[in-house]
């Protein structure tokens, strides 16, 4: 049976999810076509990373499974609707995907956050768009419509 966890990212974390980022990024350039930099790395710029402990609308979780890290969900309040919860990034290791794990986060997540919600998917990224239609079906949501085939609200 499988345990699956968010744990809040503390401050003294923050370096554990600016080395898993890395693996996000990769996994992301399959569909935005970035490349390794010279040195052979996919580098970001963590200081996107200072809101999630400066401000009180931005929500970093690491995920468990088993007691082991399984990745990482960035949760915020999106800037063009304070009203609405979004997911600024969500991330499952490949050792962990395809096993639930994904829709049991969202369903966490989901019930920690209570309100307006989006989830917005790059249309080029097919696993995903698959992943979130599935996931968002299986919950119950009497409000979620489809606004594109990109991004659902509730």
């Amino acid at each position: 049976m499988m345990n699956v966890s968010l744990q809040p990212i503390g401050e003294h974390q923050r370096h554990i999810l600016e080395n898993l980022f890395p693996f996000y990024i990769y996994d992301m350039s399959e569909y935005m076509g970035w490349g390794p930099n010279g040195d052979g790395c996919y580098p970001y710029d963590n200081c996107n990373f200072d809101v999630y402990w400066q401000r009180d609308d931005h929500f970093p979780f690491f995920i468990y499974c088993n007691e082991q890290l399984a990745g990482f969900v960035l949760v915020r309040k999106y800037p063009n609707d304070r009203e609405r919860y979004d997911i600024a990034q969500f991330f499952i290791l490949r050792k962990f995907k395809r096993q639930g794990i994904g829709t049991e986060v969202l369903h966490q997540v989901l019930n920690r956050f209570r309100g307006k919600w989006q989830v917005r998917v790059l249309l080029e990224n097919h696993g995903a768009l698959n992943f979130w239609q599935k996931a968002i079906s299986n919950v119950q949501i009497a409000t979620s419509k489809n606004v594109s085939d990109w991004m659902w609200i509730w």
